[in-house]
């Protein structure tokens, strides 16, 4: 690459980290013509190109990269994660495997691999992994963080808890790897039923971690009082809105932690259902058709949109899912925050299903405060009295749309389902307009891609383990105990 063109690179590399994604593209593209012997244009241009749905020209432009230098770790983590993203788990694998063969000592490959092996489910293979890298890089606190989630302990002198100890009281490490084996140690001492010294470390995780971004609950609450103005019975009841007619979809919401991935995972085991997990597909393009960024993405007044805009809007969701999958039936999307997009899904896809996950404020909210998300979407989610708070935003949220669209929302109580399964799958089912098949009763036995923090246990057989587990941490809760409306 010419000086000329390293210069253009940077250039369009700065474009696009400042949102001018046009001007980026066509610097991208250019560069590409003139035949650029490196990795980055095909792979800058491919993120691109996937965020704006256009996922087989982002594929394509991975695999060049590929080809120019196969060792090329962005453009392997990028192939990988477009596979991932449709499902297609043993490419995924493949692109890292094809990525070692030439450089096997590539420690973040190989942690990357080992959680594609923890997402499908072939934890002997991830832990043999994550204990690898450990064994090369005692710091990857990573590895820790994530090898924890999957391994039981069952001693006190655990070797990996004193090393997790040690390394943590070493000061070695920055705060994002502190915040990871802060949380790795309260799961090991929760394990080991010292819910005590679980609880300090917990407390000692989420204080790292919400101390990397600032977060007002006003910010939250202005959001959700502006959707609950915004669909008004009154308006609702003189919008002419035609939306999509297809009955596809079935969208599972609530809150994070209330058993969504459980719920998706009974449901992908039916021979109708594909299971398309957490999909950002409606945020994006309700984002595009709907939100100002002018009225920090709030909502205008209903009689403001097009009709036309909601058909768009239900159409161009469904072009999105059947690029995952043309086969099924049924496809679900088990974004929990969806339910802040139940008016639009009720104008936009008027006969898609609406599955509403509950739980025990309590369990839900602690269940909330005992994770370090991968992503920035819950950041109430690091103080016991910013959970509480949102939890009551969220209960107003759905009361709301429970009075606004009656009998459009089948709510499931995660206490309901492990204690009695077979009942409340049936209704499940029957609320999504599914004959029972015996599979979902046994959903643990189908295979799938599960990416979120419930990996593990929807693996198992139904286990009421979690029912009433806020008992145990009681002593420590009295701030989430003020704040919570209703437990």
């Amino acid at each position: 690459m010419s000086a000329d063109q390293g210069a253009r690179l940077q250039h369009a590399a700065q474009a696009q980290a400042e949102g001018n994604v046009a001007a980026a593209e066509a610097l991208y593209r250019a560069l590409i013509a003139e035949k650029v012997k490196a990795p980055q244009p095909y792979c800058n241009l491919a993120v691109i190109c996937a965020q704006s749905g256009r996922d087989e020209e982002a594929r394509a432009l991975w695999a060049r990269a590929i080809a120019i230098d196969p060792a090329s770790l962005q453009a392997a983590m990028g192939i990988a994660g477009h596979y991932e993203r449709f499902g297609k788990i043993e490419k995924a694998i493949e692109a890292y495997r094809r990525f070692l063969a030439r450089q096997p000592g590539n420690i973040d490959a190989k942690y990357l691999l080992a959680n594609l092996y923890k997402a499908q489910g072939k934890f002997a293979e991830a832990t043999e992994l994550y204990r690898q890298i450990m064994a090369k890089r005692p710091d990857y606190a990573q590895a820790h963080f994530t090898y924890a989630a999957i391994h039981k302990y069952r001693d006190a002198e655990d070797p990996h808890i004193r090393a997790m100890l040690d390394l943590l009281q070493s000061g070695a490490l920055p705060a994002e790897g502190q915040t990871q084996l802060a949380f790795a140690l309260s799961k090991a001492y929760e394990d080991l039923r010292d819910y005590p010294r679980a609880f300090a470390f917990l407390e000692q995780g989420n204080r790292l971690r919400r101390g990397s971004f600032d977060y007002s609950i006003e910010g939250d609450e202005d959001l959700i009082n502006n959707i609950i103005d915004t669909f008004n019975r009154d308006d609702l009841s003189r919008l002419q809105v035609e939306g999509d007619p297809s009955a596809r979809p079935i969208f599972i919401v609530g809150m994070v932690r209330s058993g969504t991935s459980l719920v998706e995972k009974i449901l992908a085991s039916h021979s109708d259902v594909h299971g398309a997990g957490e999909l950002d597909y409606l945020y994006t393009l309700a984002g595009r058709l709907f939100l100002d960024p002018a009225s920090r993405y709030q909502f205008r007044p209903l009689p403001g949109y097009s009709s036309s805009a909601f058909r768009r809007l239900g159409s161009a969701y469904l072009e999105r899912i059947a690029v995952l999958n043309k086969e099924s039936p049924r496809v679900t999307d088990k974004m929990p925050f969806n339910m802040m997009m139940i008016g639009l899904i009720r104008l936009a896809l008027p006969n898609a299903k609406i599955i509403h996950c509950v739980r025990d404020a309590r369990d839900t909210c602690l269940s909330i405060y005992r994770q370090n998300f991968t992503t920035g979407n819950y950041r109430f989610a690091y103080d016991l009295r910013t959970t509480g708070q949102f939890h009551n935003l969220y209960r107003k949220l759905m009361r709301h749309w429970h009075a606004v669209f009656p009998g459009a929302i089948h709510d499931i109580s995660y206490e309901s389902l492990t204690q009695n399964p077979e009942p409340e799958i049936r209704k499940l089912l029957a609320a999504c307009d599914l004959e029972w098949q015996d599979a979902c009763l046994h959903f643990d036995k189908s295979p799938g891609i599960v990416n979120t923090a419930s990996f593990f246990q929807v693996r198992q057989p139904l286990y009421t383990s979690s029912v009433k587990l806020w008992q145990k941490y009681e002593a420590y809760l009295q701030p989430l105990f003020d704040t919570l409306e209703e437990c």
